[in-house]
């Protein structure tokens, strides 16, 4: 059971840094790839922007999948299960990860993509829905408030992505787009819930991405960077994760 937790990629070469040699190595076949939007009123996006570049990230690697399906609010509980059931490789994808699980449930597929034992890929929200607890921050307007909820929780873990600095040590605040997170918010979570992890997927004055991607490769945890990418561990403190070391799920 293979699972990546991403914050976001080089939106022009996605997989080409390595993450598509790996992904070819672990994919049992290329029959079916199964794309699950974050929330239902990401379907149009999904469907006619997404998907369409996600396609050919993978063909440009070298992996193209005989059928390409999307979870939509549309589906009978059957077919979209088929789907899941039938499926070499699930990416959840971005949007709310409330609205993505919200999504799922009503379909009747949370379960089926818990025992899912093929390629599981979540970037953004789809990560955080993986996760052990959904985790946001007061940080804009969208997001006023501390939002806390159950997750998938494959392996014990969780990640708050788009944390984007190039510093090594984490800022008392850190604005990242829109967003403002705090140093104390974070380190308040943690407090209550438990360590969780800051991702990015940051692009630099030079146009380079810096990106970092936690993997559970059958109960391994390893760490996934290109350039710069950096892991943030928040507990009582934030620091830096050393990602050269990988570390048994307990």
């Amino acid at each position: 059971m293979i699972r990546y937790y991403c914050s976001g990629f080089d939106i022009d070469n996605a997989f080409g840094h390595g993450l598509g040699e790996m992904f070819k190595s672990e994919l049992a076949d290329k029959k079916s790839i199964v794309y699950v939007p974050g929330g239902a009123d990401k379907m149009q996006k999904v469907r006619e922007k997404y998907v369409p570049i996600f396609t050919e990230h993978f063909k440009n690697v070298g992996i193209v999948f005989e059928q390409v399906n999307i979870i939509s609010p549309d589906l009978s509980k059957e077919q979209a299960k088929e789907m899941i059931a039938n499926a070499s490789f699930i990416m959840l994808m971005g949007g709310d990860p409330f609205k993505q699980k919200e999504l799922c449930d009503s379909i009747g597929i949370l379960e089926d993509i818990k025992k899912f034992n093929g390629i599981l890929l979540g970037f953004s929200a789809g990560a955080m829905l993986m996760s052990k607890h959904i985790i946001i921050t007061p940080c804009s307007e969208e997001y006023p408030d501390f939002h806390i909820e159950d997750g998938l929780n494959f392996d014990g873990l969780s990640i708050y992505p788009h944390n984007n600095t190039s510093q090594e040590d984490y800022p008392d605040e850190l604005v990242a787009g829109d967003e403002v997170y705090k140093k104390s918010d974070l380190i308040k979570v943690a407090n209550e819930y438990g360590r969780f992890y800051l991702l990015q997927d940051f692009q630099r004055e030079d146009g380079l991405f810096d990106v970092s991607i936690i993997k559970s490769n059958n109960g391994i945890i390893e760490y996934y960077t290109e350039n710069n990418g950096k892991v943030w561990e928040v507990s009582n403190n934030i620091s830096l994760v050393d990602t050269e070391k990988n570390y048994k799920i307990k």
